[in-house]
């Protein structure tokens, strides 16, 4: 065989939630993490891809609902070419595996093979995949071993290996189960008894070696992920060559910023004006600052204004240090009297006390005031 292209992917997560979306966000960013499956489809067929490999965590969790595997089925269908699934920590294969479900038995598709073995797969003359399956969410022991350990070189063929699980160098020892063993991974690649080792667990895609790799996750998931929304073309023949195609639609985006003036909020107007695909946006403010009453209620009605546009405008609760700064003109510009002026006092005086929620309280009122003027 001269050479073999195919594509690897990892980490679909399929039915995952996400607190910081609303109905509407999480229904939509659901759906876009099944349409990047079904653009996988598109890049194989683009890239002539012999076959696809999704290096674990196909699912959420193995209580999906029934919704989540029909729809995940019906997004595999529309991948041309054999599909091969590795069952990761998020998927094990465990007691009550989604797997083993009637759900998924009846409408998986017929080019689909869900590797539950670590016996060598023949996907094609000449080409061997071997995976480890995780099978509980807590391994004992290096969780790719099993697969390789044993192998003896196979001269003039293609082994795959599919693995899933953080490395001892990436992992930071940080890690709550045995990581792999990347000496022992690279020395199978060295003595040949593996040509390529696609990796899951890591949603960023990342070259380990020329021959190692985490593709990422086909949609994003998380602020921290820097290179997420990808899968990866690999061509095998002579030498390799690992391609990332970007498959992803959303982003998601920390935005820092030091707020103390009118110029500041007008800036940061400007940056949320700027952002494509508002839509398929996530935005975490990390803010700084201390703002007059007005500037904040103002401040205020644009964050709220932008999380209807945007898929979801958050402030970064740990981050987010913004303070008000009424003075007597602010207050006196309220024009209250009776029980809300006694309360207006009540909160300035909690607020010179240092009662931070005084200070949120206050500027509500002020927005509140404003608007009903």
């Amino acid at each position: 065989m001269d050479s073999i292209t195919f594509l690897h992917s990892s980490d679909w997560q399929l039915g995952m939630m996400r607190r910081f979306l609303g109905p509407d966000g999480q229904a939509r960013w659901g759906q876009a993490r099944l349409d990047a499956v079904a653009r996988i489809g598109e890049v194989a067929e683009q890239t002539g891809a012999a076959f696809v490999v999704v290096t674990g965590d196909v699912f959420e969790h193995n209580q999906v609902e029934r919704q989540t595997i029909l729809r995940a089925c019906e997004a595999l269908k529309r991948i041309p070419v054999p599909v091969v699934l590795l069952p990761g920590n998020h998927d094990a294969l465990e007691p009550g595996s989604l797997w083993t479900s009637s759900q998924w038995l009846a409408h998986a598709p017929e080019h689909v093979t869900v590797l539950t073995e670590t016996t060598p797969f023949r996907i094609l003359p000449g080409v061997e995949i071997v995976g480890a399956p995780w099978r509980s969410r807590r391994p004992l022991s290096d969780p790719a071993a099993p697969a390789y350990a044993d192998l003896a070189p196979d001269p003039g063929g293609i082994r795959i290996l599919l693995a899933h699980g953080q490395l001892t160098s990436l992992s930071g020892g940080m890690s709550e189960v045995p990581p792999i063993d990347q000496t022992a991974l690279e020395a199978a690649v060295a003595d040949g008894r593996l040509q390529y080792v696609g990796l899951g667990d890591r949603h960023s895609t990342t070259r380990v070696t020329d021959r190692i790799w985490f593709s990422g996750t086909q949609e994003v998931t998380s602020p921290e992920e820097d290179a997420p929304g990808n899968v990866l073309k690999v061509t095998i023949g002579e030498g390799i060559e690992v391609e990332p195609v970007r498959v992803g639609a959303w982003h998601m985006v920390d935005h820092r910023v030091e707020l103390f003036d009118e110029e500041s909020i007008t800036a940061l107007e400007d940056w949320f004006a700027e952002l494509p695909d508002k839509e398929r946006t996530y935005v975490r403010l990390a803010g700084d600052g201390s703002l007059s009453l007005p500037l904040l209620a103002r401040l205020d009605s644009i964050i709220d204004a932008q999380g209807e546009v945007f898929a979801s405008v958050e402030r970064w609760a740990k981050f987010w240090t913004v303070r008000p700064a009424p003075d007597a003109a602010d207050l006196e510009s309220l024009q209250l009297s009776g029980p809300a002026r006694a309360a207006m006092e009540e909160l300035r005086q909690a607020l010179a006390g240092g009662d931070e929620d005084a200070g949120a309280a206050l500027s509500l009122m002020h927005r509140l005031a404003r608007d009903a003027g």
